[in-house]
């Protein structure tokens, strides 16, 4: 028979083993899958549908400004037919609703027209996107940007998934998806990034947030859509000056240099309470391009203005960031490769755009992590035939996704 000392030992040992077993599965290294995909304007289905009427409805031109009519006439046209582009003449709050010139069809000589969006089209559509998420993207965290809010992923995504989004603020907003399986996490916008403080016609997009806490560690992530059109510092000077300069005087650039300040507060701050974190989205700059400059090249300028916002960020301060380097599908790699250092001529860039299928092929969307990161790797998710609207189909997006496998 067992001496009680026997049964105290043994009963000790399970405990023991347990414990530690516990502990192991706790502290064990984690791999996530984790996606960042720019939808181009996609809304949900019952914004889609008011989308849809607003742009099939009558204007008219009333000086040098088309206005809604109150019916169709001699003289008027369907929003469909009006000229858009930035500072469209067109009563229309696009902070509200999006233009009516999202899905264009290639024609002769480059000349592109507007194709008149249906329920039934824009079904079809949203269909092929939950069908590449669910089968060639099949990530474990997805941060979206240019969404309507979280009914438009819920829609994409099914029952399986927790969603996070805001409300207001511009129809043009971000949303992270996470699988329903690792936790219930916490999701806040990140407001300094909009610029709060000015008129809210130059407001920008804000920032969203997730903490989740996976194999006892704590990860972070922040996806953003930053300031457009000051992409590069290769830019052409003598096709457009100042163009891509993030320390000079063009507007676009101005506003960009004005998120840098909040960015890297929010990555500092959560740098320090975080085991591994991730920043990933569109981020309208071609970080590639600024982290091949010469090391010796200043990051700010004495009035403090940054001119290269990869290594503002990348300050090693609290700790170092990578960049992941997106490798391309198929045969662009060695264009992809090519385009990280240097700007793609004509040829090439529509080469690569051909080969992945989005407008949009490289350089604006990037994932950097940070912390406890063992290894990633990243690469674009080539969209092929489907990042063209024909007159059958609607283009998925203007952006190719993104997919990170990240251990942690």
């Amino acid at each position: 028979a067992q001496t009680t000392a026997q049964t105290t030992a043994q009963t000790t040992a399970q405990s023991t083993a347990q414990s530690t077993a516990q502990n192991t599965a706790q502290n064990t290294a984690a791999t996530l899958r984790v996606a960042t995909w720019n939808l181009g304007w996609h809304l949900d289905s019952t914004l889609a549908q008011r989308w849809i009427g607003a742009c099939s409805s009558p204007f008219k031109l009333e000086g040098e400004r088309w206005r809604p009519a109150a019916a169709a006439a001699e003289g008027t046209r369907s929003g469909w037919e009006l000229p858009w582009g930035r500072n469209a003449p067109v009563e229309w709050d696009i902070g509200e609703l999006p233009p009516c010139d999202i899905y264009q069809l290639p024609g002769a000589n480059g000349q592109r027209s507007v194709l008149p969006v249906s329920a039934a089209r824009y079904a079809e559509r949203s269909s092929r996107i939950a069908a590449l998420l669910r089968e060639r993207v099949d990530a474990d965290v997805i941060a979206f940007q240019e969404v309507s809010g979280a009914q438009a992923v819920r829609e994409l995504l099914g029952p399986d998934w927790r969603v996070c989004s805001y409300e207001g603020h511009k129809v043009q907003r971000l949303a992270i998806a996470w699988k329903a399986g690792l936790g219930e996490g916490v999701c806040e916008p990140y407001w300094p990034l909009a610029l709060p403080e000015r008129v809210l016609r130059d407001q920008l997009r804000p920032g969203l947030a997730l903490s989740l806490k996976a194999t006892g560690k704590i990860f972070k992530v922040l996806t953003v859509h930053l300031k457009s059109s000051c992409v590069t510092p290769l830019d052409d000077q003598s096709r457009s000056p100042g163009r891509g300069q993030l320390d000079g005087e063009e507007p676009n650039c101005r506003l960009l240099q004005a998120q840098v300040g909040p960015l890297e507060t929010w990555l500092d701050g959560h740098l320090r309470d975080s085991d591994a974190l991730l920043m990933l989205g569109d981020f309208n700059r071609n970080l590639a391009h600024e982290a091949a400059e010469a090391a010796d090249a200043p990051v700010r300028l004495a009035d403090g203005r940054t001119r290269n916002l990869w290594r503002e960020l990348n300050d090693a301060d609290p700790e170092p960031l990578t960049l992941l380097s997106s490798r391309c599908e198929g045969g662009s790699e060695a264009l992809c490769s090519l385009g990280h250092r240097q700007p793609l001529g004509r040829q090439d860039y529509g080469r690569l755009r051909g080969e992945l299928g989005c407008r949009n092929p490289i350089g604006l969307d990037h994932v950097l992590g940070a912390g406890a990161i063992r290894e990633a790797d990243a690469r674009k998710v080539a969209l092929g035939a489907d990042g063209e609207t024909t007159a059958e189909r609607l283009a998925l997006s203007d952006h190719c996704p993104v997919l990170a496998t990240v251990g942690f």
